[in-house]
């Protein structure tokens, strides 16, 4: 089971890599406002890879972007900022489809770089055009915009094998609920997310997102158009994502992997590096402090001495 889970992990890999690597001319336009104290981080967006933006179209299922996405750059300072929750790092405004960022709040899961911020909330737009401005389930919009963004890296999967080894599964509703709480629910929304999406890939293939989306732009809701493209439905598909995924696998497959290994090998290296030279440190301390009472003993010596 857990090599075919890795030898299905591969192939997802590769499948979007090929995607990555199609040719589009049309990519979306950026518009970028942002004030004198954002300048860095807007020639930052201005180099950003628009292959990867093609990536995402593709993942959508877009052959037109559509008008300017205009990208706004809020410093912390701003009103924007104080009126927004600490730890989100950006959002798209549902009305006009801006993207909204705050570069200085980038670091942190799931916001961890201003590129791949930019990404998720521009699949975000991305997603809401391909399906016709349809309701669109935020678990579902948030997991693509994560496979939009980046890889199926080490931190996505630890983080979500360990909410699924720490809680019990839920159904699509509570997933969805999970996105209207506090920020340890929310991580937690996004991590299984993620996980639920990606699954829906390699399960269903790269092409699912995109014909969910179209068949929505058809009249169709959501429910209906996962169910006409997979032939099962949301609750069949979340109910089976957890049975594929028991607990035990998932840690034994993060552990397993090499990266894992090499990191907990260094980790280690690095502690006994560090125990070492700070014994070195007290041992030249203590030679310093017997070399300070071996002076003040000769001092001593010496005033008492006397010529004779």
């Amino acid at each position: 089971m857990i090599s075919g889970l890795g030898s299905q992990w591969t192939l997802l890999i590769s499948l979007l890599a090929s995607i990555s690597s199609a040719s589009q001319d049309s990519v979306p336009k950026l518009l970028i406002e942002a004030t004198d104290s954002m300048s860095a981080a807007a020639n930052q967006i201005r180099l950003v890879d628009e292959r990867r933006l093609t990536s995402v179209m593709r993942l959508t299922g877009l052959d037109d972007p559509g008008e300017a996405i205009r990208i706004l750059l809020i410093p912390e300072e701003s009103a924007v900022a104080k009126e927004t929750s600490s730890w989100i790092a950006g959002y798209v405004d549902q009305r006009t489809n801006i993207v909204v960022l705050f570069p200085q709040r980038i670091g942190s899961y799931p916001w961890n770089s201003l590129e791949k911020t930019l990404y998720h909330e521009i699949s975000h737009v991305l997603t809401n055009r391909a399906a016709g401005n349809m309701p669109v389930p935020r678990w579902f919009n948030e997991g693509l915009a994560s496979a939009a963004e980046s890889s199926w890296g080490l931190e996505a999967r630890t983080r979500s094998a360990w909410e699924m080894l720490v809680n019990e599964k839920l159904t699509a509703t509570e997933l969805e609920g999970l996105f209207a709480q506090g920020h340890r629910e929310i991580t937690r929304a996004y991590a299984l997310a993620d996980a639920l999406v990606r699954d829906l890939l390699i399960i269903y293939g790269p092409l699912t997102p995109a014909k969910i989306l179209g068949r929505m732009t058809e009249g169709q809701t959501f429910d209906q158009a996962i169910y006409d493209t997979t032939g099962n439905s949301v609750e069949e598909i979340i109910e089976n994502f957890w049975k594929r995924h028991r607990t035990w696998e998932s840690w034994i497959g993060t552990i397993g992997n090499p990266f894992t290994l090499w990191t907990f090998i260094t980790t280690l290296a690095l502690i006994a590096i560090w125990h070492h030279r700070k014994r070195r440190i007290q041992r030249r301390l203590q030679w310093e402090l017997e070399e300070r009472v071996e002076q003040q003993e000769w001092e001593e010596h010496r005033k008492r001495y006397r010529i004779h």
